[in-house]
């Protein structure tokens, strides 16, 4: 498994995640009258879901456990799989519905997106050093055995 796409979409996470709170938190009170914050924030959570759902699918193909069909699948599979709790599965797809409304133009509710800023950013944190963690401890299916001719 290549841990270095793996290292890289960790550090995608991170900084979207990083500049959605930092918009909020200039000044929680204004957020709501403020559509450029809103709009840089909207758009780092959908850059932290889609490098969360890359990291997913990278893992399931490398694994052996998918295709997934959409993305609420790959976090499905995951969880399915042992890489990532339940709970936290059911918490990263709420987060992806807010995205799915986003990328169809729908007015996804503001009350979501701080409920993501406030209490969903550290679910990618925990979601990538999970799946971090699982392609260390795992060989994977494309590798080799070790003394293999």
């Amino acid at each position: 498994m290549d841990q270095e796409l793996l290292v890289s979409k960790t550090g995608t996470i991170e900084r979207c995640c990083k500049r959605a709170r930092d918009e909020y938190e200039k000044d929680p009170t204004t957020f709501v009258g403020d559509i450029t914050r809103q709009d840089a924030a909207t758009l780092n959570v959908i850059r932290a879901w889609e490098a969360a759902v890359e990291m997913g699918d990278y893992v399931l193909a490398d694994r052996g456990l998918g295709p997934a069909h959409d993305e609420r699948e790959v976090i499905t599979l995951l969880a399915d799989n042992g890489w990532i709790e339940p709970t936290l599965a059911e918490d990263l797809k709420r987060t992806g519905e807010f995205c799915r409304a986003e990328w169809d133009y729908q007015a996804a509710p503001l009350p979501a997106l701080v409920t993501i800023i406030k209490r969903g950013l550290d679910d990618f944190d925990v979601y990538a050093r999970a799946l971090l963690a699982g392609s260390v401890d795992s060989p994977s299916t494309g590798d080799p055995e070790p003394n293999a001719v």
